[in-house]
């Protein structure tokens, strides 16, 4: 499929990356070696993929193999054996004392990109458990870490490198939530979810901390459809799981997946 035939089947967000994809593609077939991406959204690998399969090169993705929600995508010639070692994953134990501190998902993520000066794609995910912490990194920035990073929020942190089999599990879940909305219309959906007034969640959405798929939604009357996942900073995720009709005043009844961090 021809260049720009592709790009009709993306979201103009989403150009840059279907760029990146192709500049990947001739990397991987003018070497004969493979080459990977930084850390990806779920979106992200999903575009990236569509695209790997349009050509001879074989794709695949450290989520498959390493559970996370943020992976690495390895593309590289038909000849090629995977070795997971080829990811250049680190999972790094953040060793602190949570006897008089606990450390949040934002702490972390927001000291990890301040001080060391790089992109969120740097990073993979972040696990928080109520007195442990670890972080999924590319493997080349472990020494630059370990040596710029020595505090976290007022705790003395020190990373240590830990083998995936010690990755501590997922402390979230889902919770079904039943809503009654007057239309499909982003600001209307999260007001119902949150709780909020409409008023609220156009602001939050004019002021780009809304997210629709992991891309940053900032209208206020994008219709928003079954299975689209909404990420609202400061107040969590969810998911649109279900379309249950109208109820008799004429209101959508939504089933709505709540992301819970225990």
């Amino acid at each position: 499929m021809a260049k720009q035939e592709i790009y009709q089947h993306f979201r103009l967000e989403e150009q840059e990356l279907v760029e990146k994809a192709y500049d990947l593609i001739k990397q991987a077939e003018d070497t004969y070696s493979f080459c990977l991406t930084d850390f990806l959204n779920p979106r992200e690998i999903a575009v990236m993929k569509s695209i790997v399969g349009q050509t001879d090169l074989k794709c695949y993705v450290s989520s498959d193999f390493i559970p996370s929600e943020y992976a690495r995508l390895l593309i590289a010639p038909a000849y090629y054996s995977l070795d997971l070692a080829d990811f250049g994953i680190s999972l790094l134990d953040i060793k602190y004392n949570s006897k008089f501190n606990h450390l949040t998902h934002a702490q972390i993520m927001g000291t990890l990109i301040n001080k060391l000066g790089i992109e969120r794609h740097i990073l993979g995910d972040i696990l928080v458990q109520e007195n442990r912490a670890q972080v999924f990194v590319e493997k080349s920035m472990v020494s630059y870490l370990s040596i710029q990073v020595s505090k976290i929020g007022r705790a003395a942190v020190i990373f240590e490198e830990v083998p995936f089999d010690r990755q501590l599990e997922n402390q979230s879940s889902t919770k079904e939530v039943d809503i009654l909305a007057s239309s499909m219309r982003l600001d209307k959906i999260i007001a119902a979810v949150l709780k909020i007034s409409r008023g609220t969640a156009s602001k939050l959405i004019e002021s780009e901390k809304v997210k629709l798929d992991y891309l940053i939604q900032p209208k206020v009357s994008h219709l928003v459809e079954v299975g689209n996942l909404i990420s609202v900073r400061g107040y969590g995720r969810f998911t649109v799981k279900r379309d249950n009709g109208f109820s008799k005043h004429g209101k959508h009844k939504l089933t709505i997946d709540r992301i819970i961090h225990k």
